[in-house]
């Protein structure tokens, strides 16, 4: 267990499973034996449409087709759903969205539905239904096809790094959460194997 918690500490070597041999390689280099196997592969396909693993699929939407069961990620399906039948509702109405900067602050506010309810499920216990996601969803999907609507690239711009933004904070708090996690669980192990090696 040492030599696999050591692969994700140290950067400049990265030790064999079995300690034997010590190689300067990158690391999140792959080794012939760390390849994925042809079953690795269909799962990376159902995770193109589900998002999640296997053990996530609460997380998605469930459709058979012909006996099999495709999983489709609940937020993701809401977010496209939303956008087609806005596009659609828009272009084929051709409805006049006037002043342009009012429609542009409520597409924002709409797409931070998704972002809020996307956020607090990561950076807190709460947990979400697929029925919060998939509307969420849709009601950022609305925003997105307000703002192409729109055509205004300094709004879809503005828009973009926003979300970006919220994202990129979520990611940069997991981190930081994650690697003092790793911290705490190095040294307990380094104490532990001194303890027994006195």
């Amino acid at each position: 267990m040492r030599e696999v918690l050591r692969r994700y500490f140290d950067y400049r070597q990265v030790l064999t499973l079995t300690g034997d041999e010590v190689r300067q390689r990158h690391y999140d280099e792959l080794t012939i034996e760390d390849m994925p196997s042809t079953s690795d592969y269909s799962e990376g396909l159902h995770m193109l449409l589900s998002h999640h693993p296997p053990s996530m699929y609460g997380h998605c939407l469930r459709v058979t087709v012909l006996g099999r069961s495709l999983y489709f990620c609940g937020r993701c399906s809401g977010i496209y759903g939303g956008l087609g039948l806005g596009l659609i509702f828009l272009f084929m109405f051709r409805i006049q969205l006037q002043p342009d900067w009012f429609w542009f602050f409520l597409s924002v506010a709409m797409g931070y539905t998704t972002i809020v309810d996307w956020m607090s499920q990561r950076l807190t216990p709460r947990k979400t239904t697929n029925f919060v996601r998939a509307s969420t969803g849709f009601m950022s999907g609305l925003a997105l096809a307000i703002i192409f609507y729109l055509a205004n690239l300094l709004y879809m711009l503005v828009a973009l790094a926003s979300m970006s933004a919220s994202v990129g904070i979520v990611g940069i708090i997991e981190n930081r959460r994650r690697s003092s996690f790793y911290k705490e669980a190095e040294q307990e192990l380094e104490a532990s194997s001194e303890s027994t090696v006195e």
